[in-house]
């Protein structure tokens, strides 16, 4: 059996490695508080997130859920 870490490691690497250097760019300066939000570029790294999961949009419908519940955080 693998370790958990190692492999979530793995995974987070490999996103990392799909997402459009721009997105990276503006992540990086946002953790540093320079970018304002921007719409546009959450519904992306989003739907960039999203199409990683392979539950057949299990994890998509319980975001959904949560969204229109108002259980996301802020």
């Amino acid at each position: 059996m693998s370790d958990p870490r190692e492999e979530l490691l793995r995974q987070m690497a490999a996103l990392r490695k799909s997402l459009d250097p721009k997105v990276i760019e503006r992540l990086d300066l946002a953790a540093e508080g320079k970018v304002p939000y921007d719409r546009e570029t959450a519904q992306s790294a989003v739907r960039q997130f999203l199409a990683t999961k392979h539950d057949g949009g299990k994890f998509q419908r319980k975001l959904v859920n949560a969204l229109k519940k108002g259980g996301g955080r802020g």
